[in-house]
This record gives C-alpha cells, sequence and structure tokens, in this order.
C-alpha cells in the first residue's frame, strides 16, 4: 500500500463569511479548467466572495514567520471533476506574500497580495456576533456580517452544506487542464446570518466582468465556524 500524500498546507479557517451570487454559465466558462463541469444548485450556476482568518498555517509541516495568522478573501465557483465535487478560485486576496507566491508556483493558484484586515464582533445588544473584513487598498473594501451565536451543523441536502463541504479545489495547469488538490475538514457549523454589509468594488479586485456583483442581491450567506483543515495533492493530480 502506497504512503498517504503528505499535507502541502495545514491550518485552521475559522469565521468563514460567504455571499453568493446566482450567475450565467456564460460567465464562467473563461476561468473552467479542462476536464472540468459547471456545478449548480438549485438550478443555477453560483458564485461566491469567502472571507475567513487563517490561523496557525504551515506549509510542509514549517510555519513561516509573519505567515501564520492572516486573512483570504477569494472569489470561486462550483464544479464537479471525476464527479466528484470541488470549487474553482477565480482569485484568491491574502496579506502574506510568501502564501501567494507558494501556491502559485506548486498549483499554478490565482494569488494575489494585498492588504487585509479582518475581526471578530460581538455579541451585541441583540446578542447576535459579527464579523468584519476590509481589504484593498486604503482598505476600502468591507464585508460584514451579523449572526446568531449558536452554530447548527446542516444537512446534507441544505445549500448550506453545498456551499461549504467540498471534496476538492482545482485549478489548471499551464496547458489549462484540471489540476486537483484534497480538502479536508470536517462539515462546518453555520450562524444563521441577521445583518450583511457588502461594500466591494467586484471591477477593480477581479476585472470588468465581475464589476455588476456589486449591485447585486445576495442568493445565499453563510457564515461556517470553521476548523482544521488540510490541503494534499489529489490522487492522480
Amino acid at each position: 500500500m502506497s504512503k498517504p500524500a503528505a499535507a502541502f498546507l495545514t491550518a485552521e479557517w475559522l469565521h468563514v463569511l460567504g455571499v453568493t451570487y446566482a450567475v450565467d454559465e456564460g460567465r464562467l466558462a473563461p476561468h473552467l479548467p479542462r476536464g472540468a463541469q459547471i456545478d449548480t444548485l438549485e438550478g443555477s450556476p453560483r458564485v461566491s466572495i469567502v472571507a475567513f482568518h487563517f490561523r496557525r498555517t504551515r506549509l510542509r509541516g514549517v510555519p513561516i514567520p509573519l505567515h501564520v495568522n492572516f486573512g483570504e478573501i477569494n472569489l470561486r465557483f462550483y464544479v464537479r471533476l471525476h464527479d466528484r465535487r470541488a470549487v474553482v478560485f477565480i482569485r484568491e486576496f491574502v496579506s502574506r506574500p510568501a502564501i501567494s507566491i507558494i501556491a502559485k508556483l506548486t498549483y499554478n493558484e490565482p494569488y494575489r497580495t494585498i492588504r487585509m484586515r479582518d475581526e471578530v464582533l460581538g455579541p451585541d445588544e441583540r446578542g447576535l456576533v459579527g464579523v468584519r473584513h476590509r481589504f484593498g487598498r486604503g482598505l476600502g473594501n468591507r464585508l460584514e456580517a451579523w449572526a446568531d451565536p449558536d452554530p447548527v451543523v446542516p444537512a446534507e441536502d441544505s445549500a448550506g452544506y453545498w456551499l461549504t463541504h467540498h471534496d476538492l479545489g482545482v485549478g489548471r495547469d499551464r496547458a489549462g487542464r484540471a489540476r486537483s488538490y484534497e480538502v479536508d475538514h470536517p462539515v462546518w457549523a453555520l450562524h444563521e446570518v441577521r445583518s450583511l454589509a457588502v461594500e466591494v468594488d467586484f471591477g477593480a479586485l477581479y476585472g470588468p466582468r465581475w464589476a455588476f456583483l456589486a449591485d447585486a442581491e445576495p442568493s445565499h450567506v453563510t457564515l461556517a465556524e470553521g476548523s482544521g483543515v488540510s490541503i494534499t495533492p489529489a490522487v492522480g493530480a
């Protein structure tokens, strides 16, 4: 029996806020790795902006100074590869340059480094808890949500489960073919979100194709507790 692949990255992903929109398949086609198929939720492709906090990060088991605790913001959509559920990243922002460099070199992932700040809020006078992410030049972009304090594990047939639990991350090699890696974590408990603020210049961050999201109404909002996560090469990747 072959020895399991060692984890490329281990970390805790915490307070994972996802804001999801229905989109036309044509907007996603230029980003689709060859061999993957666009997946749908409730009959439509979905794109999500997802913000969370990395803690206790290790690259190949080694902590990199000043790159252990930091935030990430990514824009993603949902696919199937070899009949496994997966996500594809349109762009990923982090505040630590070494993460960007290593992820690009190892998995050809679309990482960029920007200024970023995240914080956990509350409880407020309503008993709600919140998260706030600010990012970009002058920290002019903001994602903020307030939610019930007690999270609940979603049912497997729910939209919350579909949006927050996947087998694989899928990127593209230099030839445009799908290249995948295993994403392993338990099913995340979700807070019921009660209020949301989205002040994001999608066009400046992700290109003119995505500028329309600034005025779009989200279809779903999720706020996950998060957990420890490990990233390993997929079998045959």
